[in-house]
C-alpha cells in the first residue's frame, strides 16, 4: 500500500469517496464533481487545500485505486506557541477496513508531524462512528475534549 499526497488530478477520485462519509453519515451534504452543486460544494475546495502548504489530504492507494484518505491541516496556535496539527475527514472505503489502511494513514501523519517538529494533532469524529472512535483510541488517541459546532446562516 502506497501513502501519498493528493494531487489535482485525484479530485474527483478523492469527491467521490468524502461523497460516501456523507451517505454513510445520512448528511445531505454532496461533494462529487458529478453534483450539479459540486463547484459550490467540493471542487474548489479540494483545489485550494492542494495548492496550500499548511494542508495536506493523505491517500492510501492499492492497486492504483484511491482507498483511503485523511485531510490534515497545520494551525498556529498562540497559547501554546507552536503549530499543531488537525485531521478530519479520515475515510477507507467500506470494503477495505479492517486491512490496516486507516493505521497507514495515521502513521504517515505522525510521521509527517515527527519530520515536521509538530509536537500533537487532534482529531475530530462525528458522534456516530463509534467503530471509527474505538479505531482511534486502538491507534493510540485520547478522548481529550468535547467539540462544539455553530452554524451560521
Amino acid at each position: 500500500m502506497e501513502i501519498r499526497f493528493a494531487k489535482l488530478e485525484d479530485e474527483e477520485e478523492v469527491l467521490a469517496l468524502l461523497d460516501k462519509l456523507g451517505q454513510e453519515l445520512n448528511e445531505k451534504s454532496v461533494y462529487s464533481i458529478h453534483n450539479t452543486e459540486a463547484e459550490k460544494i467540493g471542487g474548489p475546495i479540494f483545489r485550494e487545500i492542494i495548492a496550500r502548504p499548511d494542508t495536506h489530504i493523505f491517500l492510501a492507494i492499492e492497486k492504483d485505486m484511491i482507498v483511503g484518505l485523511a485531510t490534515f491541516y497545520l494551525i498556529p496556535n498562540i497559547r501554546h506557541g507552536l503549530h499543531r496539527g488537525h485531521v478530519e475527514d479520515i475515510i477507507v472505503e467500506e470494503n477495505m477496513r479492517g486491512r490496516g489502511v486507516g493505521t497507514n494513514l495515521l502513521n504517515a501523519i505522525k510521521e509527517f508531524c515527527k519530520v515536521n517538529h509538530i509536537k500533537t494533532f487532534k482529531l475530530d469524529s462525528n458522534n456516530k462512528l463509534k467503530e471509527a472512535h474505538e479505531f482511534y483510541l486502538k491507534n493510540g488517541g485520547e478522548q481529550t475534549e468535547l467539540m462544539f459546532r455553530f452554524d451560521i446562516e
